[in-house]
């Protein structure tokens, strides 16, 4: 039987060379080493092939989003797989249906028996994550970065319950998640009434995800190193999250309108505590903040009412702490970029977001990130911010 030809790749990878197959080039990891799962290198001597400059110039909203926080996947979104690629991988079983394997099933066993993995999942109420999760697993036939995204996010709760030997599990999280990107990136950016659910499935999971990854960091040099991280995770939320709410109407008429619609009312409700007064006085009667950016910082404090209303309300149970994961992309990319200068008046409100993670601190994907960012925060600021942190500090150390 004659084989068919393919063009070789004189720059892939080690191990697609050694078995054959045209390789994508990508780096450090090339996409099919990926999705197989297997060890990716090259000869260092040896560099890619540079792109012509129409195709390496080709940008859209998704590919820009997922450049911020997945830098592996640049090289593919550079080079995407040609159509005689694409049809020599179908041609060869290739694709992701067959790279499932039993470690995937043991990730996809955990999800579907642990109910404590989504416990910050988007859901309108505490019976009924159940259904969802069998929802979503159904979309992600049809979808696999979907698919990829729930394995990875299963991989990640696995290394928090397994302290001992995480670096397996933690080594399929970030690799079905970064295949779960590429695939993403693959399909386009057009939003419509076939795919707005599971883009919008992969957006939550991906974000709650980033959230734990996020939070779970203690870089040693404390608040500037921490930050880049946090606004890289709110940046990326809030791009993959905006691109999901393009189909805003035709998510309605699907089975995710009730979550929506109470995930809406729930962030539109009025503040009634007085959690946040302290902070509120502070960016009212800033002397160097400007109008504009006090108009920014107002909202956020709002929406961090609300959250702190929710978790003392008895009758929030379950949903108590959806402003966790939800906040974070609340705020507008003028509040984010105060965050990222270090505005001082911008990480006091950031503290108080600390005290309102302090009460999900027995959530696994939050745990003690609460006292550290106050810890890192209070440190940055010195003595002289003391009484404008009394609040969250107190809210904290009280209840350590």
């Amino acid at each position: 039987m004659l084989r068919r030809r393919h063009k070789k790749s004189r720059a892939g990878c080690l191990q697609c060379r050694k078995r054959h197959i045209k390789c994508d080039e990508g780096r450090p990891i090339c996409r099919l080493c990926i999705n197989s799962e297997r060890e990716c290198s090259y000869q260092s001597q040896i560099s890619p092939h540079s792109q012509p400059e129409s195709q390496s110039n080709m940008k859209s909203p998704r590919r820009e989003t997922l450049h911020s926080i997945y830098p592996q996947t640049s090289t593919f979104l550079s080079n995407p797989p040609s159509h005689e690629a694409h049809n020599d991988q179908s041609h060869h079983g290739q694709s992701s249906e067959e790279n499932i394997n039993l470690k995937h099933m043991e990730l996809l066993i955990h999800l579907t028996t642990n109910k404590d993995t989504f416990s910050l999942g988007l859901t309108a109420n505490d019976d009924s994550t159940g259904s969802e999760l069998a929802f979503a697993l159904k979309t992600s036939l049809e979808s696999p970065y979907l698919l990829h995204q729930l394995l990875a996010f299963s991989a990640r709760h696995l290394a928090y319950l397994h302290p001992d030997r995480p670096d397996s599990y933690l080594h399929q999280a970030v690799t079905l998640q970064t295949s779960a990107a590429s695939l993403f990136t693959a399909v386009g950016t057009e939003v419509n009434q076939s795919n707005c659910v599971a883009v919008l499935l992969f957006s939550s999971i991906l974000g709650h995800q980033l959230l734990a990854d996020t939070l779970a960091k203690r870089p040693p040099e404390g608040l500037d190193e921490f930050m880049t991280s946090y606004v890289q995770f709110v940046e990326m939320h809030r791009g993959i999250h905006t691109i999901a709410m393009t189909a805003w109407p035709q998510l309605m008429k699907t089975e995710l309108e009730p979550i929506l619609s109470w995930s809406s009312q729930f962030t539109a409700r009025e503040p009634r505590g007085h959690d946040c007064q302290q902070v509120r006085e502070l960016i009212v009667g800033s002397k160097s903040l400007l109008e504009d950016e006090k108009k920014t910082c107002l909202p956020v404090i709002d929406y961090l009412q609300v959250g702190f209303d929710a978790v003392s309300a008895d009758e929030e149970q379950g949903n108590r702490h959806h402003m966790l994961c939800t906040w974070p992309m609340l705020g507008s990319s003028e509040f984010t970029a105060l965050l990222a200068a270090k505005q001082h008046e911008a990480l006091v409100i950031l503290a108080y977001y600390a005290l309102l993670l302090h009460h999900g601190r027995h959530l696994w994907q939050v745990q003690d990130a609460g006292v550290y960012m106050l810890q890192i925060i209070t440190v940055y600021l010195g003595t002289g911010w003391d009484y404008w942190l009394e609040h969250p500090r107190r809210g904290i150390f009280a209840t350590k």
